[in-house]
């Protein structure tokens, strides 16, 4: 029997647990010094630092090396007081570089600092090389560069003219020194030497840089001395010097400009190329240099990429949740590139699934050992930053007799009950790939949902790698929410378009504003079956009035270059690179045809290019790009023009098909030759010769149809040509079985029965095709035989 000291004792721990809990996620809690990156040599000692704003009750740290995805234990530290620790590293062997972090626990909640990387300080021999010989006309500008191989950190560079070191040197990047307005003075070789401080390493240039300065009696068109860096990627509040460095005789003249938008205020043109004094997000762009004289010009394009380090815009949302339900976190980051996000809980990392959207986490079902502290961390190459909140569980009820039966039977005992702690949010535990027989179907992934306009939007969805059946097609469903009719949710409606396998988005028009709806994807296997993906979250479809979403940026279309027959690469810009966009709409259409736009996404808000494929060849065909984010689109680009590549003049396919290929004037004139002959032979021989010939004509048919292009230069629905179309046909499509528990407003069938969804088959499109003198008879949606199902309809039962 427990003393009544004792259970004051445990009393009073429990409160303590809780009160820091409360301090953690309702006072503030945060780390105010992070540890800081280092580098250092072999066999120096190296500290880490961290403290908090409020007392932990103890500290630990970890390691993760470099090119590792996995951290290693924990490892307990030097406590510095209440607030802050410290870790101690004895750089003995190159495997301890990498990350180091600091997590601060109360009671059994963890918070982890940003990692810190421990480099090696080092610097690496110049690899050899052959000298350098340059023939400069005399007045122009000549960039002398010291070829260092690696240092960290950036090496101490010196150079020197015939042995004698050069003082009051003019430098651009770092290794590149500057002679302006030469002369004959400047004749000479050169070479550099560099040096690190830090690793106490220094080494001498072997390659010389052998200077001629000619006379300015020559004519000499512009040329390029050094060859122009063309992108450069600069952090907010730096400088930058973007370099182009051209001579010839007489002494070019340079102009900068910047494509699509004027130079900013605050640059200055100098010898050594356009210098940018305290970059901004909005000098993101191209920048163009031409060097012209008499006698010609030679000019480039660079690109200037401002980047951003992470940041957590937003606190994480957390609320109480309870035991055995589900939870869906959204962690809102900007940065450039974009941000790597991790989620931890208590200090530990979650694995993280490539193929889904890393900014939320989906807990199901939500547990004790959850509570605590929830963090996501997001990280690219120029820094990381964290967001954090407190989750705290109520417990779940524990009812008695047949109540409790069976609220065990319902979240434990099932032999199917599984834990789903995932990066990508679902609002319902990840189904598994479906089987029938020995066949595996993986579904798609849950869609994502973009306004277009006040009745369409966009849908985007992913297919996980797999080994299994491959996919013929999709369809798209959609179900709008708050219609019920007779205590019955609305029925989900599948668009009659046939989705070409290589496909990952598709426009649904003809939505009703205001409304909300949800969205699935089902994916069409060889097998004819079907798999559905996870249904997306609610989307309401909000009229353009409604709509207070930002402007987006307007990408400039810069260039459009055909790769091949069916392949047309275009590249684009964006100037403010810190719009909140999810990515870009490429439109595309062939010129010759003044249908609706054929709409390709492209993820990321980096993202400046892409191969449309899947074209005619020789055809032209016109594009524009929109940027776009959840909640609406931007304007369009200007229109660029492109004709894909004609097809080689030899084709050994298209030989062997003519080859084999009967047209209905040679099947005529065989049957006219039978039924002549037939006449001499007799009434029976007549009937022999036209059974052979309809034989024949039906086999050279049947070829015609396997060896052909399906649906070529023929229109399709919802602005889609046969290029990437398929014919439509029907087929009957038993669904996933589990689709009645995709979210709890599905109607269950009962009594053990299935229902059925109407889809296109493209097996059936190529193989099922009634005959009618060769053509194919054409009703409304189907192509080929009648289906044997009920009319078509768009309202679909699933």
């Amino acid at each position: 029997m427990m003393r009544p000291m004792s259970f004051v004792y445990v009393v009073f721990g429990v409160l303590l647990s809780l009160m820091k809990h409360s301090l953690a996620g309702d006072l503030g809690m945060s780390f105010n010094r992070h540890p800081e990156p280092i580098a250092a040599p072999l066999g120096d000692e190296v500290y880490f630092e961290c403290s908090l704003n409020l007392p932990a009750e103890k500290f630990f740290w970890r390691h993760k090396p470099l090119n590792s995805d996995h951290w290693g234990p924990l490892i307990q530290s030097e406590d510095i007081g209440a607030k802050a620790s410290r870790h101690v590293v004895y750089f003995d062997e190159k495997s301890r570089a990498g990350d180091y972090q600091c997590i601060a626990y109360y009671g059994t909640s963890g918070l982890a600092s940003d990692p810190a990387r421990l480099s090696l300080a080092t610097l690496e021999d110049f690899v050899e090389e052959e000298n350098e010989e340059l023939q400069v006309t005399a007045g122009n500008t000549v960039p002398i560069t010291c070829p260092v191989s690696y240092s960290c950190p950036q090496a101490i560079v010196e150079f020197y003219k015939n042995n004698d070191i050069i003082k009051d040197v003019v430098f651009t990047g770092g290794n590149t020194m500057v002679l302006t307005n030469i002369s004959m003075d400047d004749n000479g070789q050169y070479h550099c030497v560099a040096n690190n401080d830090i690793s106490s390493q220094m080494y001498t240039s072997r390659r010389k840089t052998i200077l001629s300065v000619l006379g300015s009696d020559r004519a000499q068109p512009p040329y390029f001395i050094k060859q122009p860096q063309f992108e450069y990627r600069v952090l907010p509040g730096k400088n930058v010097t973007l370099e182009c460095f051209g001579a010839g005789s007489p002494v070019p003249r340079v102009t900068w400009s910047r494509i699509g938008n004027h130079l900013p205020s605050k640059v200055r043109v100098t010898a050594a190329g356009l210098n940018i004094h305290n970059v901004q997000i909005a000098d993101n762009g191209q920048y163009h240099c031409i060097w012209k004289n008499e006698y010609g010009d030679k000019q480039c394009k660079i690109s200037l990429h401002v980047v951003e380090r992470p940041r957590v815009t937003k606190p994480l949302k957390i609320s109480t949740a309870s035991e055995g339900g589900d939870l869906e976190i959204f962690c809102s980051v900007s940065g450039i590139p974009e941000p790597v996000i991790e989620w931890l809980i208590n200090g530990e990392f979650l694995p993280r699934d490539k193929n889904q959207d890393s900014r939320s986490l989906y807990i199901s079902p939500v547990e004790k050992k959850h509570a605590g502290i929830v963090q996501c961390v997001a990280s690219n190459e120029y820094g990381s930053d964290s967001g954090y909140g407190l989750l705290r569980v109520t417990p779940k009820q524990h009812l008695s007799g047949a109540a409790e039966s069976r609220s065990d039977n319902t979240h434990s005992s099932s032999p199917n009950h599984r834990e789903h702690t995932r990066i990508g949010g679902r609002r319902r535990p990840i189904k598994e790939g479906k089987r029938k027989g020995n066949a595996l179907m993986v579904p798609p992934n849950q869609p994502n949902v973009t306004r277009l306009s006040d009745v369409s939007v966009m849908v985007r969805w992913s297919v996980p790698e797999n080994n299994g059946l491959p996919i013929e097609f999709f369809k798209v469903q959609y179900r709008e929410l708050g219609q019920k009719m007779n205590r019955k949710q609305g029925k989900w409606m599948t668009d009659t378009m046939v989705i070409p396998k290589h496909v990952r988005s598709f426009e649904v028009t003809d939505l009703q504003p205001n409304h909300t709806y949800k969205f699935r994807i089902a994916a069409v296997y060889s097998n004819h079956d079907n798999k559905l993906s996870s249904n997306s979250v609610k989307f309401l479809l909000n009229r353009t009035s409604d709509v207070k979403a930002p402007k987006l940026p307007v990408p400039i279309l810069i260039n459009t270059e055909a790769v091949g027959p069916h392949e047309i690469l275009l590249v684009w810009n964006i100037e403010d690179t810190t719009a909140k966009i999810d990515g870009f709409i490429v439109h595309h259409r062939a010129t010759t045809f003044a249908g609706k736009y054929i709409k390709t996404t492209v993820e990321g808000r980096t993202a400046n290019s892409t191969t449309i494929s899947h074209l005619n060849p020789d055809t032209a065909y016109e594009f524009k790009v929109q940027s776009f984010s959840i909640a609406a689109g931007s304007e369009y680009s200007q229109i660029l023009k492109q004709k894909t590549l004609p097809l080689p003049t030899e084709s050994p396919v298209q030989q062997v098909i003519a080859e084999n290929t009967l047209k209905s004037a040679e099947i005529n004139k065989t049957g006219s030759l039978f039924a002549i002959v037939g006449g001499g032979f007799g009434g029976v021989a007549i009937l022999a010769a036209l059974a052979a010939v309809t034989i024949l004509y039906k086999r050279c048919k049947r070829k015609q149809n396997l060896e052909s292009p399906q649906g070529l230069d023929k229109a399709v629905a919802n602005g889609r040509v046969a290029n990437g179309g398929i014919p439509d046909s029907k087929i009957n499509i038993t669904p996933n079985p589990l689709a009645s528990l995709d979210t709890p407003e599905d109607t269950i069938p009962k009594n053990g029965q299935q229902s059925t969804m109407e889809m296109a088959s493209f097996l059936n499109g190529q193989n099922n095709n009634s005959h009618n003198n060769g053509d194919a008879t054409v009703q409304g949606n189907t192509v080929g035989e009648p289906s044997l199902g009920p009319p078509a309809s768009n309202e679909q039962p699933l």
